[in-house]
């Protein structure tokens, strides 16, 4: 049985419960931009090919964005910088509605796609560093770190399900026009929660290095094996619009999305509420193993109630890989990098994510759905591998 005592005693502070609540509406878009744009493009132009292509270009853009404003929130604090990053983010969003809608060249289209990535708000990140700096045991950190899991995959959840509403409306344009929207009421309403203030001091930068973090080995092999990883979960992702596609079901797709993101949750919700006897590592190594088997479950599905079925199971690895990776990068951060540390993994999430989509899409055109299933399980199995690179973590 679920035991919530360990949440309970987390949200005693009732101002790190605001916090986390309002964290929820501006980080929707991590659900609902990468399919939101894959969908709208493939729409329009009719190759998901092209469509990869788009979602990689915003990908990439968070990819290169991340880092630095990760090195500007750990040398200068997060105070100034979330309000203009929303809107010119929805301002790109907005453009890259109109620009595809008129069918522009597809220049313009990557160009947009690469500016409203490069001016995503880092929720995330500033709510991650938050954790890591407070005064937390390392029961509360697990917690903190598992709820942060629950929400990422809250999202992943509600995202779908709401680019399915945009398709129902008649258009997955206004999928990526509602994912704008969020951004502009939810970022102001995180700014006002308390986030930045509770975010506390900067660190003392008298002996930074220049590459922060990335000075580190252990840190250098944490963050590939949030990489390898990644671009597995793109593969996987991928594989989703087009089963769908295929067995012309379309408005299926948040259906699908969902079906893999509940299980991921709950399961997040259940790996916080134990301490495990196994090092992180192993933790990890287990999820990926998990995650590989499943998306080869998925591949040979041989009905959407199957492959429902299968990505559920898929699911249930996602939440407690999140958090163990969250886990392990800010058990071998030092802490004057912790912020940094934590958007260079959101660069190589999403540049993993994005090559995932990229190369997922070059899959699906030429050889069908199952093809990008089986690339994700073998990218899977190398992380897996290359898990045994990186320092054991026990004490987190």
């Amino acid at each position: 049985m679920l035991d919530l005592s360990a949440y309970r005693a987390l949200f005693a502070d009732r101002q790190l419960a605001r916090i986390v609540l309002s964290s929820i509406l501006p980080r929707l878009p991590i659900g609902m931009n990468a399919l939101g744009l894959t969908l709208f493009v493939q729409s329009a132009t009719g190759s998901f090919a092209r469509a990869g292509w788009v979602t990689g270009a915003y990908m990439a853009a968070l990819a290169v964005q991340a880092p630095m404003i990760g090195r500007w929130v750990d040398r200068r604090g997060p105070r100034g910088l979330l309000g203009p990053l929303a809107a010119l983010h929805v301002l790109a969003l907005l453009a890259l509605v109109g620009v595809v809608t008129q069918r522009m060249a597809m220049p313009w289209v990557l160009a947009l796609a690469f500016v409203a990535g490069l001016s995503y708000p880092p929720v995330a990140m500033v709510l991650r560093a938050t954790f890591r700096k407070a005064d937390l045991t390392a029961a509360q950190r697990q917690s903190a770190f598992a709820v942060d899991s629950v929400v990422t995959e809250t999202c992943f959840i509600l995202g779908p399900l709401l680019v399915s509403l945009g398709l129902l409306a008649g258009s997955p344009a206004y999928a990526v026009a509602l994912a704008a929207a969020c951004t502009a009421i939810g970022v102001p309403l995180f700014v006002r929660s308390g986030a930045l203030q509770r975010w506390g001091e900067v660190e003392p930068a008298a002996a930074r290095h220049w590459l922060g973090p990335l000075r580190v080995a252990a840190v250098r092999r944490s963050l590939v094996l949030g990489l390898a990883a990644a671009v597995g979960i793109g593969l996987n992702e991928m594989s989703i619009p087009a089963f769908a596609t295929e067995a012309g079901l379309p408005r299926a797709i948040g259906a699908f999305y969902a079906a893999m993101s509940v299980p991921s949750a709950l399961a997040g919700l259940y790996y916080g509420t134990r301490r495990w006897g196994w090092s992180l590592n192993h933790q990890i190594q287990l999820t990926l193993a998990w995650l590989a088997l499943g998306s080869v479950a998925m591949a040979f599905a041989p009905s959407p109630w199957w492959f429902a079925a299968a990505c559920g199971c898929t699911g249930m690895a996602f939440g407690p890989m999140i958090t163990a990776l969250s886990l392990q990068l800010g058990a071998l951060s030092p802490r004057e990098y912790v912020t940094e540390a934590f958007t260079w993994s959101m660069t190589v999430f999403m540049i993993g994510i994005g090559v995932g989509f990229w190369l997922g899409g070059l899959l699906v055109q030429s050889h069908g759905f199952s093809a990008t299933l089986w690339a994700s399980a073998g990218g899977m199995a190398l992380a897996a591998l290359w898990c045994l690179r990186v320092p054991q973590v026990r004490e987190h």
